[in-house]
This record gives C-alpha cells, structure tokens and sequence, in this order.
C-alpha cells in the first residue's frame, strides 16, 4: 500500500478539479500542489527529488535527489531523514497542499509492532518550511480497534478549489463486517465537513464528468469503482454510485484499487492488485493499471485495453 511521490510537471495533471457551480463547471486540470519550501534549505533540487514511504529497510518518510525520478534504477545522489519522519512507524499514502505541505498516515508493513492499530486512524503532516512531521488530525476510532483487521487510513486525494482533503479509512471493519469510511475535511479549519459511512474504500481519485466534479473510489470488498458528486464546499452531494468494476478484467480478474489517477484529459489511470486485508509485503504483489475512457455518447466508462 505504500507510494511514493515524484516532484515532475507531470505529477500536476494527477488529479482533476473544476471551478464554478455544481450544476454545470468547466474542465480545469488541478495542479494546485507545491513543492515543500524546506527541499531547497536543505540543498535538494525539487526537480530531481521526490519523497519515498517504501524504501527497503527504512521506516518512515524519506527525501531522495535522483538521476532520473521515477526510474527506480536510476542513481541516487542523495537522501536525507527527518528524525520525526519515522515517528509515526512505516508509512504510506503522501499527498501535498499547494503551499506544500505534506499530508501522510501510517501503515502497516510485514507486522504493526511499529504501527500499533490505535494510531492507524492518525493523518500527519510535515510543515512545509520547518519539515517537521506532527499529528494532523485523529479521525474517530470508537469500536474500531480489532487485531483482526490492522489497517487504518488507506488512501488521500485533494480538491484545490475547496482545500478539501478526502481521507479513506477501514478501521473497524471486520472479515464480514464493512465499517470503514470516507471522510471530508477542510485543511484550513482541520474539521470533517462530511462522511460515507460504512464504506471500505481503497484507491481514491478526483475527475470531471458530465459537468461536475466527482470522487472516484474501489473498494477493499470487491473489484467495483464508485463515483460519488462533490459541492462547490467539498461535501458529498447525493449517495456513491457504481461506475464500472475490474471484474474478469486482467491476470487476476478480481483485483482491487489500490491508486486511481487522470490523464490530462480526465481519463481514469485505476492501479489494481491483489487485496485480503493481510499483511503480505507490497513487493510481493503484481500491480495492473486499467485505463478507462468516459464515453459521451454511451455516457459510460468504457475500459481500453
């Protein structure tokens, strides 16, 4: 479940976000986020560096100036760690404001003896002049400590115009009991503004469609994708919806998403693998990415091969 983050232009074409009312906005690609202001006071070249929560035998956050980002066999020149960037145990998703503050959570890897469960539902945050990591936000957590189920914070996206952070969570779900959520929260005044209930949602992304601006999101149950509308405040506007599934679709045919992405056009990148709710290492999974195209004459998700 871990990612890592690349400072490249293309990386602000991710997500997508659109201006004006909810009923009928125009297209506009959402590259909001900045680049923290401590990369340069500490001698790095944000044009070749990128923050890494799955490095080989280091827990936590890592800073590393490459070659080459996003070549993983490209030589490193350098890589620094914050000492309050490994309190918080192994990491995972990492996301960024456009003032460049980094919004991370942990997750467990292999074991949770550096994650114990009841920090799981934590967001952090590593100030984007200082780059000290600290708590956030705690998200509720009542009736959801279980050593059946590990996990807590699962994926991040952001909504520029509304500085509205969308946060998944499985914490307290169960084999057969589906207890997580999705919430809304504002950054500024750090309170969740809204919430999907009993919704076990992984890989999360934002795109335009039909004229409105929409969460996209899988879920840890099935191989299904579903879309939710977001207002013009970053709320939830109507309930989530089935868009399409990953079902029979790759090796597998019943992958989960793990990470969705947009294309500059809006169209949906959905990263798919293998999930049970068990610790197997990242490593020894296989990732598939679908790519799907919205078609507005069969107003519809169609999957390209």
């Amino acid at each position: 479940m871990k990612k890592i983050f690349y400072f490249c232009l293309s990386i602000s074409l991710s997500f997508f976000f659109i201006s004006c009312k909810d009923e009928e906005v125009e297209f506009s690609a959402n590259n909001c986020k900045g680049n923290p202001q401590f990369i340069r006071t500490e001698g790095f070249d944000p044009k070749r560096s990128f923050f890494s929560t799955s490095e080989a035998r280091t827990m936590g956050m890592v800073l590393i100036e490459s070659e080459q980002p996003g070549n993983p066999k490209a030589r490193i020149t350098k890589s620094i760690q914050r000492p309050s960037w490994k309190k918080a145990g192994w990491l995972a998703p990492i996301l960024l404001d456009e003032e460049g503050n980094i919004y991370t959570s942990p997750a467990p890897f292999i074991n949770i003896w550096d994650n114990p469960i009841e920090n799981n539902n934590t967001i952090y945050k590593v100030d984007t002049r200082s780059g000290d990591m600290d708590v956030f936000l705690k998200l509720p957590f009542a009736d959801s400590v279980n050593i059946d189920n590990p996990f807590g914070i699962i994926s991040m996206a952001y909504l520029c115009q509304t500085g509205t952070l969308y946060v998944s969570t499985v914490a307290g779900s169960r084999r057969n009991e589906e207890n997580g959520h999705i919430y809304a929260i504002n950054l500024k005044t750090k309170k969740i503004i809204d919430n999907i209930k009993n919704t076990d949602a992984m890989g999360m992304g934002i795109t335009f469609i039909k004229g409105k601006r929409e969460l996209y999101f899988g879920t840890g149950r099935s191989s299904d994708v579903y879309s939710v509308t977001l207002s013009s405040s970053g709320k939830f506007s109507g309930k989530p919806l089935l868009a399409f599934t990953l079902a029979n679709l790759g090796q597998r045919g019943d992958d989960k998403v793990r990470k969705i992405r947009t294309d500059r056009f809006g169209n949906l990148l959905v990263h798919g693998m293998e999930f049970n709710f068990n610790l197997i290492a990242p490593r020894e999974k296989q990732e598939t990415i679908y790519y799907f195209k919205y078609s507005e004459e069969e107003k519809k998700w169609i999957y390209s091969k």
